[in-house]
């Protein structure tokens, strides 16, 4: 583990219990020992001393802070709405790798009674974040139609069946992965322009994101 999350980081005194709690003594720190906190907002490391340490409190006192020098996230994808926990499983793949925002899409083949939950998708956030050391949340984005998406950014692309080889991409296109079933007729009529995976077999929607989020990011 690289830092321990906790939002009021950058306060004189903090009080850490709950999940921040069991990751220090997961880092087995004992009182007089430095840990790195960081509320993965202002892009700062704060380096505290454990004052006091109990059986569930540790007490944190402010030592100095530093600046972290900010990474550049500019990669951006959309992605079908599918099961929300098939979309947990990836979104620590995704934050690892890079990705600096993720517009999730209700498409035609989505199943509308999908809820999806963006605290929980932050808190999955915050702890991929903890573990590779990355200083800024990916942003997650909700759009409930294809029209919605396309009024936020025109110059989209697929990634579907039949498409450009991936290597004539030059980045100037959004990404855009599909559901299980693919998109419908009328989903490809409004987005004409698509790449392809070079891949002899089907993927799963969240294999094919990770996998076009991999081959640019890495």
């Amino acid at each position: 583990m690289k830092f321990i999350y906790h939002k009021g980081a950058g306060s004189e005194n903090l009080k850490i219990d709950g999940d921040g709690f069991s990751h220090l003594k997961a880092l087995r720190l004992s009182e007089g020992k430095r840990v790195d906190v960081r509320n993965l907002k202002d892009g700062y490391s704060y380096i505290y001393e454990i004052s006091t340490i109990d059986r569930h409190v540790a007490t944190l006192l402010l030592i100095f802070k530093s600046l972290i020098l900010p990474m550049e996230h500019k990669f951006e994808l959309a992605w079908a709405v599918v099961d929300s926990s098939v979309i947990e499983k990836s979104l620590p793949s995704l934050n690892e790798l890079g990705v600096g925002r993720l517009n999730l899409v209700y498409c035609e083949f989505s199943q509308r009674n999908i809820k999806l939950n963006l605290e929980r998708f932050e808190r999955i956030l915050i702890s991929s974040s903890q573990q590779c050391g990355r200083n800024y949340l990916m942003e997650i984005s909700i759009f409930h139609s294809v029209d919605e998406l396309l009024s936020y950014k025109k110059d989209i692309a697929l990634i579907d069946f039949g498409g450009e080889n991936l290597d004539n991409y030059k980045m100037d296109y959004m990404l855009f992965v599909g559901p299980e079933g693919g998109f419908s007729q009328s989903e490809r009529e409004k987005i004409t322009m698509k790449f392809a995976l070079n891949s002899p077999y089907i993927l799963r929607s969240n294999t094919a994101i990770v996998s076009v989020a991999s081959r640019f990011l890495i």
